[in-house]
């Protein structure tokens, strides 16, 4: 075996270590992205998809000759190795790889300009106090995004000390919820599994989680069972909707709430 000192880079992703804090970012892969696609020079924005998509135009025939494809791998890449934030972004266009339109190549041209702007955020990983070895959000998109198909989005997210982002997730679900406590309990499940694979995972390295790992919530439907007696076993912790961070991860967002939730997220 050789001694290759401290970490620097792995699978194109730049890894620092200084005093108590851990940074990880892509920022030589997105330049390297950019500039195969010719966007080196555009204008950044300040989210990776406006508020509201045009689903009409994305489920048009009317196919152009674009790379949306490739572009879109290299996105899942860079999504899931250091930025949550394009979380939504890569699950909602991913749909449409086959429709391979010119609204999905104008939206993916509108992702590059956000990675312009945001090539050099880190995944930051700070040492500090804690009451929870981990814990999580969770939301769902009730109705979906596109009126056509009408399922929900889940979204979760987990933190190892209440401040280092570990894992997240985007996903359409399986079924049409008939409200939005019921897609509230099919993101939930979603949640509670990582959340027992996550607490099997810390014990087989030596962390001792022995309190309930809280998973935040922000549904009426779900305070309401919370505040039951009678159903306590089903409740949740929760969360006011202006700080479920999770919500980043179900849709796309304007830029003041995206911004503070990127950075809740520990994206800086």
């Amino acid at each position: 075996m050789t001694d290759l000192s401290d970490i620097k880079f792995f699978l194109g992703i730049k890894v620092d270590c200084e005093n108590d804090k851990i940074t990880l970012d892509q920022t030589a892969y997105i330049n390297t992205v950019l500039k195969n696609f010719n966007t080196y020079e555009c204008n950044p924005v300040s989210t990776p998809l406006p508020s509201k998509l045009d689903y009409v135009a994305l489920n048009s025939n009317d196919k152009c000759e674009a790379p949306c494809r490739n572009f879109i791998g290299c996105l899942m890449y860079i999504m899931i190795c250091t930025r949550p934030d394009l979380s939504i972004a890569v699950n909602i266009l991913s749909r449409y790889t086959n429709k391979k339109n010119k609204e999905l190549w104008q939206y993916l041209k509108r992702v590059l300009r956000y990675l312009k702007g945001s090539s050099k955020i880190k995944l930051s990983y700070v040492r500090g106090n804690y009451n929870d070895i981990i814990s999580g959000y969770v939301d769902s998109d009730w109705g979906g995004h596109d009126e056509n198909d009408r399922k929900s989005t889940t979204g979760y997210s987990f933190q190892l000390f209440e401040r280092c982002t570990i894992c997240w997730s985007t996903k359409r679900q399986a079924s049409v919820a008939a409200s939005s406590t019921e897609a509230e309990y099919m993101a939930l499940f979603e949640a509670v599994r990582e959340a027992l694979w996550l607490k099997s995972l810390a014990s087989s390295i030596n962390l001792d989680i022995s309190k309930p790992i809280i998973i935040y919530e922000d549904n009426n439907g779900c305070i309401s069972i919370a505040n039951n007696p009678s159903n306590h076993k089903k409740s949740k912790h929760i969360v006011a909707a202006q700080s479920q961070v999770a919500d980043v991860l179900t849709k796309p967002l304007p830029a003041p709430k995206f911004i503070q939730f990127r950075i809740r997220m520990g994206l800086e």
